[in-house]
């Protein structure tokens, strides 16, 4: 672990030109980002700050289809990650952020941030989840039998490992389907 922590501050065209050591960051004073550098990529990987309703750290990974905002996936299929369609399911990978979203998205290649199959997934805090079935404030929200929807945990005793999205922020009076923010990553 680094016992030093460096930071540099310059413009977009200077960052981009720049290689950092391992863990350096570097902040762009005209693009209004943070760089990541890794020792070895000129221009490091960036992040943007936002203001947002929802405020997530999310990171990408490679998905199987094109996933709305909201749809809860889990490990496995042809790629990284699926639509999970299993109820309290134990593979979840996490729900489906935006650049629009999130406050801050890591594993985002310039190149690829565009590209539907390989979305952002919220690893904390505050995102936007489909949901199915009543839910209150405060609920733990597990994975349903409906694709990409998340339900009320119902159980008497925890929930397994693993199963866990995250915890209602909203509720929702109605048994359909449905979008409330959720919280992941604090439970």
């Amino acid at each position: 672990m680094p016992t030093v922590l460096q930071f540099r501050r310059g413009t977009t065209a200077q960052n981009n030109a720049f290689t950092g050591a391992d863990g350096e960051l570097s902040i762009d004073s005209q693009g209004d980002s943070i760089r990541v550098h890794d020792g070895s990529t000129a221009g490091g990987f960036e992040t943007n700050a936002k203001q947002a309703k929802y405020a997530d750290i999310a990171e990408r990974y490679r998905a199987d289809a094109e996933y709305s905002v909201g749809t809860v996936l889990m490990f496995g299929g042809d790629a990284e990650v699926t639509i999970c369609d299993t109820a309290d399911c134990n593979k979840i990978a996490g729900v489906v952020s935006s650049e629009d979203t999130a406050y801050c998205v890591m594993n985002s290649p310039k190149g690829e941030r565009d590209d539907p199959t390989f979305p952002p997934m919220a690893l904390l805090g505050r995102v936007p989840c489909k949901v199915v079935g009543v839910v209150e404030k405060g609920d733990l929200m597990v994975s349903s039998g409906t694709p990409g929807h998340a339900q009320a945990f119902s159980g008497q005793i925890n929930p397994m490992v693993g199963t866990v999205i995250g915890k209602a922020v909203e509720a929702k009076s109605e048994s359909g389907t449905g979008v409330i923010e959720v919280v992941v990553g604090r439970l």
